[in-house]
């Protein structure tokens, strides 16, 4: 018997216990960082929340504003409940929104205002299937970028790196050989991403007059009131 406790306790003592670290709270939103990141007020505390499992556009993709606008209509200045499961990297709590209804990450991905991540859960996959299939929100662009593979791109300004792209989310063929003006692009109804494309693979630096690393700033400013 002493033989069992002794072996109970070593166990108790270097083996990690797998309890869950899920937590719930309520709170209420009182600001949108962008189409995936939210701030909640938990008495006079702002805890800064990262909807887990889906990703939304960047504020420079397409259809970025448009997302966080969707996120601000299902959430600020309401009450919801989160379930919380951990940290990110940037120390924002990681969370599962619900307001009286629904639960707010998947309604994003219904609306094509967010993809899932790569490594989810099978209903936020499927949320995102549905949304492709119809073409509901960032799906009508012509040539969408998983936000992951846009912030890919801008830390790196190379061909190489773009090329590395998943087949599932072709870039499209860029012709280099011959130089667009924004205003042709324009004309010739290019979507904000593609004027990225050329810009960074055909390397037509002459595009960013003003060296801001953003080019054609007036497509630009167009793409952000989408």
């Amino acid at each position: 018997m002493k033989k069992y406790f002794l072996v109970l306790f070593s166990l108790l003592i270097f083996t990690p216990i797998a309890f869950s670290a899920e937590r719930q709270i309520q709170c209420k939103v009182v600001g949108i960082s962008d189409g995936d990141t939210l701030t909640c007020l938990l008495e006079r505390t702002p805890i800064k929340i990262r909807l887990q499992y889906i990703d939304a556009p960047e504020s420079a993709q397409a259809f970025g504003n448009r997302a966080k606008q969707a996120l601000a209509n299902l959430t600020f200045k309401k009450n919801v409940t989160i379930h919380i499961s951990g940290y990110d990297k940037y120390q924002r709590s990681l969370g599962v929104v619900y307001d009286d209804k629904r639960n707010i990450n998947l309604a994003l991905v219904e609306m094509g205002m967010a993809w899932a991540y790569r490594q989810t859960q099978p209903i936020y996959q499927q949320a995102q299937q549905q949304a492709q299939a119809n073409k509901i929100g960032l799906w009508r662009d012509p040539n969408p970028i998983d936000p992951a593979d846009w912030r890919a791109s801008k830390r790196s300004d190379t061909t190489q790196n773009l090329q590395k792209l998943p087949n599932n989310l072709p870039l499209g063929i860029v012709d280099c050989s011959k130089q667009l003006s924004c205003k042709e692009m324009e004309r010739r109804g290019f979507s904000y991403t593609q004027v990225q494309q050329h810009f960074q693979q055909c390397g037509w630096k002459e595009r960013d007059g003003n060296k801001d690393g953003i080019p054609c700033n007036r497509l630009y400013r167009k793409a952000q009131q989408r």
